[in-house]
């Protein structure tokens, strides 16, 4: 296989590192809890972003069979099962997270003419319809050539996130500037988390929208002075996704109220409310497509990447060969078909819990849950790689070549805090006003323990083949 030899600039690998990251999904859900989010996007940055960051850079520079990834590290780290587990949890956090996207894709839609759609509990069944038909629509769309599907994508990059992240900034400097501002501050201690489950459950949801740093791993091999432009590139791009979220979520706290943002479509409630302030609300409609638009394009991407991970791990026979179907473009229609059915399972919540917040904060809080496990284990994994393969080369190494502590104390950290977000994640944020605590956690409970135990039966069945 010919192999590239260009090499990627410091510049190049930050972008990439902040493009895989950088989300502003998350900004409507953390701005419930005003400048308290600086907090939680502090920890999360140091205790999980920086470690992963940096870990992922050794582990890909190590293993660069099947372009690494998190399979490929689990695997040699902890063995083909826990590979074979960590996969499994990687595609299934994002299958989890497809009802809660089109969920905040349709709230944002209907702002241009039924604000209170996604809220309104009479319209539940409606709801579920234009959600399945919408993902069936865009998993569809997925069967087509890659040349093709690309083209939403590339489009989704402009108008789902740099564009509303101008806008939302712009926005709220407008309204600082001319004394509109709705945030209150008081002193430090606004940065404190006041002690309230219902706050400290958004910690796992902060920690998985800083996940994503894997999905670059395979650059790190054609870093130029890998030693000195790895870390300088990531201490860059941790600055700068930091620095974004934070700037994006404030600044939404700054054109709406902190108790009146929607955790659904709060990006386009703040866009439109700078709008109407510089007399250009004629235009929303316009910027409601856009947004639209992007989040159309960004839900499409993650539909097929995963499907396509899934569906080469069945050509290899880790997983049933049901899933290995492509169509004649080489698109995985068969994993395309399975995550439309799952869809439909999971969508299901918005028939059965009280509102649309608590269904969307359920699945938020599956999502996170099973991202923060299979982070659990790529960070075990690095760990048990320094003791059974010293003398592999790292072209990245965390720390000293000739020392572990480094890497050994940021994985410990980044496991605690997994832990505790997974714990504290098993309770309903404030966001979802959901009243039945122990039907909400035992959902959860329940969820974990089957979406985990189907990779392990499947591992049982076939342990004679998987040793």
């Amino acid at each position: 296989m010919h192999i590239s030899n260009k090499k990627i600039s410091t510049l190049s690998l930050t972008m990439l590192n902040i493009s895989a990251i950088i989300s502003l999904s998350s900004i409507a859900y953390m701005a419930t809890i005003g400048l308290q989010s600086v907090f939680f996007y502090l920890i999360a940055a140091v205790t999980f972003l920086l470690p992963t960051s940096l870990i992922c850079a050794e582990l890909s520079s190590m293993i660069t069979q099947n372009n690494g990834g998190v399979f490929s590290w689990v695997k040699a780290g902890l063995g083909e099962k826990a590979g074979v587990l960590a996969m499994w949890l990687e595609w299934f956090n994002n299958v989890v997270g497809f009802p809660s996207s089109v969920t905040a894709l349709i709230a944002t839609f209907s702002y241009i003419g039924f604000r209170n759609f996604a809220e309104n509990t009479h319209t539940s069944i409606t709801f579920w319809l234009i959600m399945v038909t919408v993902f069936v629509g865009i998993s569809l769309f997925n069967c087509l050539p890659l040349r093709k599907v690309v083209i939403l994508n590339i489009i989704g990059a402009v108008f789902g996130m740099i564009i509303p992240g101008v806008l939302l900034v712009s926005g709220a400097i407008y309204f600082v500037v001319t004394g509109q501002s709705n945030l209150e501050y008081h002193g430090l201690s606004d940065l404190l988390p006041v002690f309230s489950i219902g706050t400290y459950a958004l910690l796992v949801k902060t920690l998985s929208s800083y996940s994503g740093i894997q999905s670059v791993a395979f650059h790190m091999t054609n870093i130029e002075n890998p030693e000195k432009n790895i870390p300088k590139s990531i201490l860059i791009a941790t600055l700068v996704i930091v620095s974004l979220t934070i700037l994006t979520t404030i600044g939404l706290t700054v054109i709406i109220p902190v108790k009146d943002v929607n955790v659904l479509n709060g990006l386009i409630q703040g866009i439109s409310q700078v709008l109407n302030i510089i007399g250009l609300g004629d235009v929303k409609p316009v910027v409601v497509i856009m947004i639209s638009l992007g989040m159309l394009a960004a839900l499409s991407t993650w539909i097929l990447g995963p499907a396509r991970g899934m569906q080469t791990a069945a050509e290899q026979e880790f997983f049933p060969k049901v899933m290995a179907g492509k169509n004649r473009f080489g698109m995985p229609v068969n994993m395309l078909l399975i995550q439309i059915l799952i869809v439909l399972v999971l969508s299901s919540v918005f028939l059965v819990m009280p509102s649309v917040y608590a269904a969307f904060a359920l699945l938020i809080a599956i999502t996170s849950q099973f991202t923060v496990v299979m982070w659990i284990m790529v960070f075990i994994a690095a760990i048990r790689l320094r003791f059974i393969r010293p003398d592999t080369h790292r072209i990245f190494h965390v720390g000293r070549r000739n020392s572990n502590w480094l890497l050994i104390t940021m994985s410990l950290v980044a496991i605690f805090m997994c832990m505790l977000g997974f714990i504290l994640g098993l309770f309903p944020p404030s966001f979802s006003h959901v009243k039945n605590v122990f039907q909400y956690t035992m959902i959860l409970v329940v969820a974990d323990i089957i979406i985990i135990a189907i990779p392990l039966i499947w591992i049982w069945l076939h342990r004679k083949r998987i040793l």
